[in-house]
């Protein structure tokens, strides 16, 4: 089972990479359309972040971050993608390929979760609809 604080942690993390990949992915060349989609996304990422960071320190809880290297990894690996192909369709794929990572994990995290607490469950819920609606929006970019 996980408890609380690694819930909460996981949740801090999973929209950590999910900040740090949107604004990767800005810094490529793409279509109006595509931008506005990824601000947007980079906004719900950020909300839910900062409330799993304030229900973290809540708990005298010390926040653990994505390690560098995780983000090293990824950053180097977007940037290979998008001067291989820098398009709003590539983008997109890529997207939506964390996006499904996302869910997959997120969704895993919630059946080992003990429920203790119905807002941190609230809050990985809301976390595995947002990966799932970008998935949806990121869909019209294909």
């Amino acid at each position: 089972m996980i408890n609380d604080t690694e819930m909460l942690t996981y949740i801090l993390q999973n929209a950590e990479m999910g900040c740090y990949g949107v604004k990767t992915m800005r810094e490529g060349k793409m279509s109006m359309a595509m931008d506005s989609l990824l601000t947007n996304q980079l906004e719900r990422y950020s909300k839910i972040y900062s409330t799993a960071g304030n229900m973290l320190r809540d708990r005298g809880e010390e926040l653990h971050r994505v390690s560098p290297i995780a983000k090293k990894m990824t950053k180097m690996t977007a940037n290979h993608e998008l001067k291989r192909d820098p398009t709003s369709s590539h983008v997109a794929e890529m997207m939506i390929k964390g996006n499904t990572m996302g869910v997959n994990k997120i969704a895993q995290h919630l059946r080992k979760y003990d429920r203790t607490d119905p807002n941190i469950t609230l809050l990985a819920k809301k976390m595995l609809d947002v990966e799932q609606a970008h998935i949806e929006e990121l869909k019209a970019f294909l």
